[in-house]
């Protein structure tokens, strides 16, 4: 709802907000409650008897919270003259606020935010298939290097063949021999 054209009231969330300062003002859900309950009954008497019953449960100290409250909430609506909660001596209070109850459209959120995570997600892919591929086991033959079958086998072979003299050196050349032959 909108009170005055100036103040936008949201009761779900508890926030007021003053349009002309631009400034959002979050209120506990007791003074919602009494906001919303004297816009209810605009223009009508509200007794300080209905205001305790209803908002502060017949608490006793509630005679209090609600001088308090009336006192905040005229702070928040800019109510410095006290026309928009008028206060009825000994009997309550009336409110004469201009209200426009149709809903209006929420901001809608910049969709910076999920270009940015979409960015950051495509670079972290990027980052990870590219340290995959720099840093997988490849089935290259590295001079040097031999896989885990190759010297599971050169091993084997170097058991039983070294008993006859050959070494490593000379199991090299003799696989490198058969590999032309074939």
């Amino acid at each position: 709802m909108l009170i005055n054209d100036r103040f936008y009231v949201d009761p779900l969330r508890n926030e007021v907000t003053d349009k002309q300062k631009g400034k959002l003002e979050r209120v506990e859900p007791r003074l919602m409650k009494l906001l919303c309950l004297m816009v209810e009954n605009e223009g009508r008497t509200v007794s300080r008897e209905k205001i305790v019953t209803e908002i502060w449960n017949d608490y006793p100290g509630g005679d209090e919270g609600l001088n308090q409250a009336i006192s905040v909430l005229r702070k928040l609506l800019n109510d410095n003259e006290k026309r928009i909660i008028e206060t009825l001596p000994k009997t309550g209070y009336s409110f004469h606020g201009t209200i426009d109850h149709s809903p209006i459209a929420p901001k809608r959120k910049s969709n910076k935010v999920i270009y940015a995570l979409a960015a950051l997600f495509l670079l972290l892919s990027i980052a990870l298939a590219t340290a995959y591929y720099k840093y997988r086991p490849n089935d290259k033959i590295i001079p040097g290097k031999l896989s885990h079958q190759e010297a599971v086998r050169a091993s084997k072979i170097d058991s039983k063949e070294n008993s006859k003299g050959l070494t490593m050196d000379s199991l090299a050349k003799l696989d490198s021999k058969k590999s032309l032959h074939q």
